[in-house]
């Protein structure tokens, strides 16, 4: 069945009663019977080893898998042992989206009820394997609902896909090595009454080709065991959420507190990214309620105001805590309940206020000279010859940030912006029918169970890549894109900038990029081209509150995002509050921000008028 869908108050197109969404959530014939958008909750248990390098098959195939798995066959973020409602595919039987770990294959298997003979399920583009077949067959349920499956793990070149540029298929094999093979072997304990899997144990002995007569035997398992069926945002999510989003802030304030090293400008490459780590540590604070008369706080701006900021990503994050630092109380929380219609004004201190116009003067030299500035305004790093949309995006917060400061931009400079994001907005890649629901819209059904009200629209997916249009998209970036627009958008019309074509280019582009991001949703990776699966995953899942956020978009295309997200993002939290980087070169800070700025809803919605 196709998902129909409804804009927000702001990027709406007219109110419709969708009444489809029972349909979807409605419990089905041996099929998982999970809550409307509530979730499964586990508890897991995985391994991964590996051998060391032999020169054979059949040596890595006796090899003993006892050492340590690089870290290329398995991303150091394990997805949370959780399924989500909104994960299932219509008949409410098996998972959708896309597989990027090879513990979410024997998640993908585990959780699949339509199957309880043969198996075979292919996992495409799961690097660094390929194109994977998982072939086998479950034994009959003894009388406890208790199987077994036993098979074999097959990888392939990557093939091409439909819609796609021809040298994306070509560009991922280069990531893959040269073969892998193995065998698979699992357990599930499945309870038809209750519509659950009770628990599974699974496993892959794989041997893998490392190219280069080098062999490597790799064993992966993973074991889960039921917890709880949870409603969609429950008082224990909320309680959880709560907690950590305390417990991140006092670590990111003791971090600040101890004047730890990242928080210090190196110079050379790092430019001045000491600060900016700064900047985005004293935004994480104000928005994890820490007052604003706090000690450490008023130390970090009274240090953020002597540092001499360079690189666009510094200046536009240190606007956004300065802008954050004189918003009103709960505004972004008043702006969803609909006590706000639209942004107050700052009250910027005259001492602040210079500060802000240095910084947005610098920032707005940090662009590509290239071209007339006045059509494409394009950022970079530093002034020089490059962009990409990242820092188009950064870009845009600092512009909006300084603009609701009281800084007066110059004439146009937002529509310029904006025409350059809608010059790198990729290719359609299809149509389907969007599904967005306001905040409002939830709050009208609250206490009832009438369905979310919504309108129909459709949209051809389209999404942004980090630079070119040429180049395959993915979420963070696509997020990156429809955020810079929304940006641009609401700051041409503050600016009394009513031209009526490229506005309509603009709500063109953003439902298309809200599109693609519904077509390829995923909080289990960052979604879209498979090399950037496990790589900047928390920015990722702030990119994604600030596109939803932006707009008041409670629901994506009937997928609760913020519950999805938050219960990955839980599930990654350390002891001392810190949230687990993806990647050992990820700092802590970044990855413990933009988590608690996910969980914090840090971002306010924009006022849209003139439509």
């Amino acid at each position: 069945m196709s998902c129909m869908a409804n804009r927000t108050r702001q990027l709406l197109f007219g109110p419709l009663l969708w009444l489809g969404l029972l349909i979807a959530c409605a419990p089905a014939q041996d099929g998982w019977r999970i809550p409307p958008l509530g979730a499964v909750e586990y508890r897991r248990t995985d391994r991964g080893n590996a051998s060391e390098p032999v020169r054979s098959q059949g040596a890595a195939r006796q090899a003993a898998a006892t050492g340590k798995l690089p870290d290329k066959y398995l991303p150091r973020l394990a997805p949370a042992p959780w399924v989500c409602q909104g994960e299932l595919r219509a008949d409410q039987k098996a998972l959708v989206g896309p597989v990027r770990d090879l513990r979410d294959v024997l998640r993908a298997i585990a959780c699949d009820l339509g199957s309880r003979g043969s198996v075979t399920k292919k996992f495409p583009r799961l690097l660094p394997f390929g194109d994977v077949v998982v072939s086998g067959s479950w034994s009959a349920p003894d009388a406890q609902g208790r199987q077994q499956l036993k098979g074999t793990f097959a990888a392939s070149a990557i093939a091409a896909q439909g819609g796609e540029g021809r040298d994306v298929a070509p560009l991922l094999r280069t990531f893959c090595i040269v073969d892998a093979a193995g065998t698979v072997a699992m357990t599930r304990h499945l309870d038809a009454e209750r519509g659950l899997v009770v628990a599974f144990a699974g496993s892959f002995d794989l041997v893998v080709d490392e190219g280069e007569k080098t062999f490597r035997r790799l064993a992966v398992s993973d074991a889960w065991e039921l917890v709880a069926v949870r409603d969609n945002q429950d008082g224990d999510f909320r309680v959880r959420v709560q907690k950590a989003i305390t417990a991140g802030t006092a670590w990111v304030r003791d971090a600040i507190d101890e004047q730890k090293s990242f928080l210090v400008d190196k110079g050379g490459d790092d430019r001045n990214y000491g600060s900016g780590r700064l900047a985005l540590a004293l935004l994480t604070l104000l928005h994890g309620h820490v007052p604003k008369d706090d000690a450490v706080l008023q130390r970090g701006f009274a240090e953020l105001r002597k540092r001499r900021h360079e690189d666009s990503y510094t200046l536009a994050t240190a606007l956004m805590a300065m802008a954050a630092l004189h918003a009103p109380p709960a505004e972004g929380a008043m702006l969803r309940e609909g006590k706000l219609t639209s942004l107050p004004k700052r009250e910027v201190p005259e001492r602040d206020q210079k500060l802000m116009q240095k910084w947005t003067k610098q920032l707005l030299d940090n662009v590509d000279p290239r071209g007339p500035q006045e059509d494409q305004l394009r950022f970079n790093y530093t002034a020089g010859p490059r962009y990409d949309t990242s820092l188009q995006q950064y870009g845009l917060l600092g512009m909006w940030s300084a603009q609701q400061s009281g800084i007066a931009l110059p004439a146009g400079a937002f529509a310029a912006a904006a025409r350059q994001l809608l010059a790198v907005q990729g290719p359609p890649s299809g149509s389907l029918g969007l599904a967005l629901a306001s905040y409002a819209q939830v709050r009208s059904v609250e206490g009832s169970d009438a369905p979310v009200p919504h309108s129909e629209q459709r949209a051809q997916p389209r999404g942004f890549a980090y630079q070119e249009a040429s180049e395959p998209p993915f979420g963070s970036m696509t997020s990156a894109g429809v955020s810079g627009l929304l940006l641009a958008r609401a700051g041409m019309l503050a600016c009394g900038e009513n031209d009526r074509s490229l506005l309509a280019r603009i709500d063109t582009a953003v439902r298309d990029g809200y599109a693609w991001l519904a077509d390829e949703f995923s909080v289990r990776c960052n979604p879209g081209f498979a090399e950037r699966g496990d790589r900047h995953v928390y920015y990722w899942l702030y990119g994604l509150e600030r596109s939803c956020e932006l707009a008041a978009i409670a629901r994506l295309h009937h997928r609760d995002w913020y519950y999805e997200g938050g219960v990955q993002l839980l599930s990654h939290q350390q002891e001392n509050g810190s949230f687990r980087a993806e990647h050992a070169s990820t700092l802590l800070l970044d990855s413990t921000c933009f988590a608690v700025l996910f969980l914090a809803k840090a971002t306010p919605a924009v006022p849209f008028t003139g439509r």
